[in-house]
């Protein structure tokens, strides 16, 4: 008998985790896939159902309602009574909580952040990227001392955290991890190969095939060629107007080829580091050194000036992908802003615990937010001091800038960048 239904999309890797358990527990459950990746169910019922429009969702024979795929799993493993998978003491499932935790917040964003720009969900930087893939080096090394004795993650079985583990870094294993980046981690893929090869995880997910060569992004050429057809007919289009030549036309053309008002800022005197050359060195170059090149060449005394940037409502944020889709939409709507500014805002925390914090240069030293950047739809939802950049400052700076450390004693775990 049924114990409830998983709604999802074909072949998720976050499913996966609930059935995998649920194979091990020997307990049935359906799965309606009818959803396309990427989308949400929006409607009224649904919503008033589940309490979000997000999938996978669970609806229990008995009436439960569950979101997220790790609620989903746990949820599962505790449904047999004796079930091998939640440890055999609280200190041992709270090792297993602790590595379900560790790959969740330390590992997935850093994977995520590598692939999703790959997957077309998110603009792609190479700078960006790079940041990402070390991070994510940096979490697999823990991982890999870790098991470099052990055959599972806790215990001498597995367990619930080596199928959230598993589940998690499998579009990792399959897409991105070619051979040279596994040596880099033998013993974690040794235990990756270990649980996809069990039959519980088999007859869920099939045979499994190592990645062979990495997936790389590649630039959509096409939409470049298409976007500039517009401008190549809009000519075209205005050549009628002119055929009549009467006075009042031309006395129109006159009129339209007239300079346009030009921002308050371009009324600067040039500025000694072209913010231009800034955002060059920035994106070619690793962190460190283009942070240097920064303190070197950046006069803020004539030129720029440093704002401190905090979302208002921080205690109101909750899973880490949601708050930084939140700092993007911040950026999606700063173009007014991006000759004249560049910014970094980083996610720090965990789920249910993070906070939206970072630093933006702005052209000029005035003591008020310049237009660009206050005639922006999220404006108003954060708060912006500009700062008298110290040594100790910089140091602040440096590290969001970097995407690395912490925050008011939180990890950063994501970001975006404004340029």
């Amino acid at each position: 008998m049924s114990i409830g239904t998983i709604y999802s999309y074909p072949q998720n890797p976050r499913v996966f985790k609930a059935l995998v358990v649920a194979k091990y527990n020997g307990l049935e459950v359906k799965v309606d896939d009818k959803f396309v990746m990427g989308t949400t169910n929006k409607t009224p019922e649904w919503i008033a159902k589940f309490g979000a429009s997000q999938v996978p969702a669970f609806e229990g024979t008995d009436g439960t309602i569950i979101i997220e795929s790790g609620a989903i799993a746990y949820y599962l493993a505790h449904a047999k009574a004796d079930s091998t998978l939640i440890g055999r003491s609280n200190a041992e499932e709270a090792h297993i909580q602790q590595w379900i935790q560790f790959v969740d917040i330390g590992v997935n964003p850093s994977l995520l952040g590598w692939l999703m720009p790959i997957w077309g969900f998110a603009a792609y930087n190479k700078v960006i990227e790079t940041q990402h893939i070390e991070k994510l080096k940096g979490r697999l090394a823990t991982l890999n001392s870790h098991l470099i004795k052990k055959t599972y993650l806790v215990g001498e079985r597995v367990t619930l955290a080596d199928i959230a583990a598993a589940t998690t870094l499998f579009a990792g294993f399959k897409l991105a991890f070619d051979a040279d980046f596994r040596k880099e981690f033998p013993a974690v893929t040794r235990w990756f190969t270990t649980i996809v090869n069990q039959t519980n995880f088999k007859a869920v997910a099939g045979d499994f095939v190592f990645c062979e060569t990495a997936i790389k992004y590649v630039a959509p050429k096409k939409e470049v060629t298409k976007e500039k057809k517009p401008k190549e007919e809009k000519p075209k289009e205005e050549k009628p107007k002119p055929k009549a030549k009467e006075p009042e036309a031309e006395a129109e053309e006159s009129f339209e080829d007239a300079p346009k008002p030009k921002s308050k800022l371009d009324l600067l005197p040039a500025a000694k580091m072209p913010l231009d050359e800034w955002k060059r060195q920035y994106s070619n170059n690793d962190t460190p050194v283009a942070m240097k090149w920064l303190w070197e060449n950046i006069d803020l005394t004539t030129d720029y000036s440093f704002w401190k940037v905090d979302y208002k409502y921080n205690d109101e944020l909750t899973k880490l992908y949601m708050s930084n889709n939140l700092a993007g939409g911040l950026m999606n709507r700063l173009e007014r802003a991006r000759k004249y500014a560049f910014g970094c805002l980083v996610v720090a925390g965990e789920d249910n615990a993070n906070i939206i914090t970072g630093y933006f240069i702005v052209r000029g030293v005035a003591d008020e937010m310049v237009e660009e950047i206050t005639d922006a739809a999220d404006y108003d939802s954060y708060n912006w001091v500009k700062i008298n950049v110290d040594e100790e400052q910089k140091q602040k700076i440096n590290q969001v800038f970097a995407w690395d450390g912490s925050v008011e004693g939180k990890p950063i775990m994501d970001g975006k960048v404004f340029k």
